[in-house]
């Protein structure tokens, strides 16, 4: 073999080396491809009502205590208040709370109850409490400005043992709270409503001289100011009897 093969073979083995080694390093990696990210839908939301403020059992909801927020309109709180009924937001202040509400918590129809609804009044009522009824006429409620939640004494009416024309009436409860009047649980009224029928809230040591009195003789409901006095009701005990004789026919 002369010195020409000799050399050719030699660079022949370099350069099929030389091509061994690039490939076993990596010279074939593959070529890297462009990922195609799925486009995701717009996620369809609903305006849901939610507390903007605490409220507990019993309270009154108001505008100004909610708000409206963003939610998924797939995944809705059961019973949730949407934007859409907007019969339920118009009567917003007749609604009371059945259970505590915290803030941000979407407020549902279980945690709410609404004029007409079973336990209204019962929601309505301090624990512990009683609710009694009465029939009154105009001149028995002050002239029809009694509203629900307004603060009332009861005065109790009835004739004079000595039978000559007199009317007796005393004091019978101070500071009684209204509840409702007829079917109405707010003061949304303008102006005297004639009413038929007041619920108030009395103690259950209370409730059995009311009807006993109730059905003996006349209860009047006199409107207290929505303001305390200074010294309170022992002032008004001072200057104040708690008997007051009536004169009739002209009689005294």
């Amino acid at each position: 073999m002369n010195s020409g093969r000799i050399i050719l073979l030699a660079v022949a083995l370099v350069a099929g080396g030389a091509v061994f080694f690039l490939m076993s390093s990596g010279g074939n990696e593959p070529v890297p491809t462009a990922q195609i990210i799925p486009q995701q839908d717009a996620i369809e939301v609903e305006q849901v009502l939610v507390a903007d403020r605490d409220f507990a059992r019993g309270d009154r909801l108001d505008v100004e205590g909610t708000r409206w927020v963003k939610w998924p309109a797939n995944n809705l709180p059961e019973g949730a208040i949407t934007k859409s009924n907007e019969e339920f937001y118009a009567g917003l202040p007749e609604t009371l709370a059945r259970s505590t509400l915290v803030k941000n918590e979407p407020i549902t129809e279980a945690k709410v109850l609404r004029p007409g609804q079973a336990g209204m009044m019962a929601a309505l009522l301090t624990p512990g409490m009683r609710a009694v009824t009465l029939d009154v006429s105009m001149r028995q409620s002050a002239a029809g400005f009694i509203l629900p939640g307004d603060s009332i004494d009861i005065f109790h009416t009835v004739d004079s043992d000595d039978r000559d024309g007199t009317l007796t009436s005393q004091l019978l409860y101070a500071n009684v709270r209204v509840l409702a009047i007829d079917q109405t649980f707010d003061q949304m009224g303008e102006g005297a409503q004639p009413s038929s029928t007041v619920t108030l809230e009395l103690a259950p040591t209370q409730v059995e001289k009311f009807l006993t009195s109730r059905e003996n003789g006349t209860l009047s409901l006199a409107l207290r100011s929505a303001f305390q006095p200074e010294g309170g009701d022992e002032l008004l005990q001072e200057t104040q009897p708690s008997e007051v004789v009536v004169i009739r026919y002209g009689q005294s």
